[in-house]
């Protein structure tokens, strides 16, 4: 009967492992999001574009009519 318990305890382990990576990550990714909608001011897309990420902020723009949409303060 030790056994059983034993394998019954070590998967309750694995599930709760993967379930706190899968939290994390979704908390990653939630908060990569928001900065990205709320604080990214071109350096996102400086890596693609280069300089001009920062003049032609085409991701900021994007948000900033997202955040209006949401009736967010921007400015």
């Amino acid at each position: 009967m030790s056994v059983a318990t034993g394998s019954v305890t070590r998967a309750i382990d694995t599930i709760r492992a993967r379930d706190a990576v899968i939290a994390g990550l979704l908390v990653v990714g939630a908060l990569f999001l928001l900065y990205a909608m709320f604080l990214d001011q071109g350096g996102l897309l400086a890596p693609f574009f280069g300089a001009t990420s920062f003049s032609n902020n085409y991701l900021h723009e994007f948000a900033h009519d997202a955040r209006h949409l949401l009736a967010l303060p921007c400015h």
